[in-house]
């Protein structure tokens, strides 16, 4: 096992057992190295963010369902982290709702207690943990999603319209109050985004369209490949497990039912963005910083060993490169490579999509993010 592969290892296994993410298989046969071109980024690396980040907690609603105002600590005042308590009673849970696609799997208890960046509700949960590798230059961050309903979960078009513009990463996060977003795939190929059809799916002879990513209401997930000769039939896939509710083409599959899939590059490195499945309400979300001084990218058998070590059964290449973008309540956590065009401190691009987790209602309205309030500050 090379030694990135190794170190990757080390840190995954550090922060599974903290998060209490469930490991899958070991990694497999060595990847090749390749000649790699490295680009300067204006943004230095994020020890800010984790430093000064704080761990969200819910809004908070009355009985009548009235939103309440946000639990601001006095001034001069914090909240110290508690430290979990392995043996506690969970928290009692809410009754179950139409729309609930987990109820006895979703965690009572704070997933992102050791995270970097947190939100924790009875909605849902999102833990995200930075790794990084110094010897071997790769840093990539790990985001733990729950949710509840499946209303929680998202795909959206840059400002708010199919053949829109694209659109500024953070400007489109806030706008449509995601928690927690990353890039989709630049609007190509099928597209099923909340349950409407806006395209049909294209050849996979063309790049980054070997893959349909196809999520029902039922919080399950299904990846089809297309190299595989595996066919997608928008009229039977849109009546099974509750319906479709989203449908994106992109690439390459990584990981299907469990094993990866044959045919992965091994040399070719870059920024990258990758959706992972483990069960119903439970995802996992990867972004690999790539082209720059402290991070080199991954290989697409790189990304494939990296999701099923983290317990994916299903996993999926998304847009990448200068497109690959992180996002926690409205800010970017990750580096994007590519040029600081906009003198905002952050390199990278507009994007045409986004795949987005909040606490929406059926109607895709979610609670702003100014309503949600720190429980406490993040410190390290």
């Amino acid at each position: 096992m090379s030694k990135m592969k190794q170190g990757i290892r080390l840190l995954i296994c550090a922060g599974l057992s903290a998060l209490m993410l469930f490991g899958a298989a070991a990694c497999g046969k060595d990847a090749q190295s390749g000649e790699i071109e490295t680009a300067e980024v204006v943004r230095e690396d994020p020890e800010e963010l984790i430093e000064d980040t704080v761990s969200y907690q819910g809004i908070l609603f009355d009985d009548a369902g009235k939103p309440l105002p946000p639990l601001t600590p006095k001034p001069g005042e914090s909240t110290p982290r508690p430290t979990p308590d392995p043996n506690a009673t969970p928290l009692p849970s809410r009754a179950p709702v139409e729309g609930d696609v987990t109820t006895e799997l979703f965690p009572a208890r704070d997933t992102g207690w050791s995270a970097d960046w947190s939100y924790q509700s009875d909605e849902l949960r999102v833990a995200i943990t930075r790794y990084e590798d110094e010897d071997d230059q790769i840093v990539f961050y790990v985001a733990d999603i729950w949710m509840r309903s499946i209303n929680c979960f998202r795909t959206e078009f840059a400002n708010g319209r199919y053949q829109a513009p694209r659109e500024d990463p953070e400007d489109f996060a806030k706008r449509i109050n995601a928690v927690f977003a990353i890039s989709g795939t630049m609007n190509s190929g099928l597209i099923v985004h909340n349950g409407k059809k806006y395209k049909n799916a294209e050849s996979p002879d063309i790049p980054f369209r070997s893959g349909i990513l196809a999520v029902y209401r039922d919080g399950s997930v299904k990846l089809f490949n297309l190299k595989r000769n595996q066919t997608f039939s928008y009229s039977k896939e849109e009546k099974k497990n509750g319906g479709l509710l989203h449908a994106l083409q992109f690439g390459p599959v990584l990981v299907q039912d469990g094993k990866i899939q044959t045919g992965l590059k091994q040399k070719e490195r870059h920024p990258r963005i990758i959706f992972g499945y483990c069960e119903p309400g439970h995802y996992i979300a990867v972004a690999v910083d790539g082209r720059t001084k402290k991070s080199i990218g991954m290989t697409e058998r790189e990304m494939a060993e990296l999701m099923l070590s983290l317990g994916c059964t299903d996993a999926i290449n998304l847009d990448g490169g200068n497109s690959a973008v992180m996002l926690f309540m409205g800010r970017t956590i990750n580096i994007p490579s590519g040029q600081d065009k906009d003198g905002d401190g952050i390199a990278g691009r507009n994007i045409l999509d986004l795949l987005a987790f909040a606490e929406y209602d059926e109607n895709g309205v979610a609670p702003d993010l100014s309503r949600l309030h720190a429980d406490h500050m993040r410190e390290e």
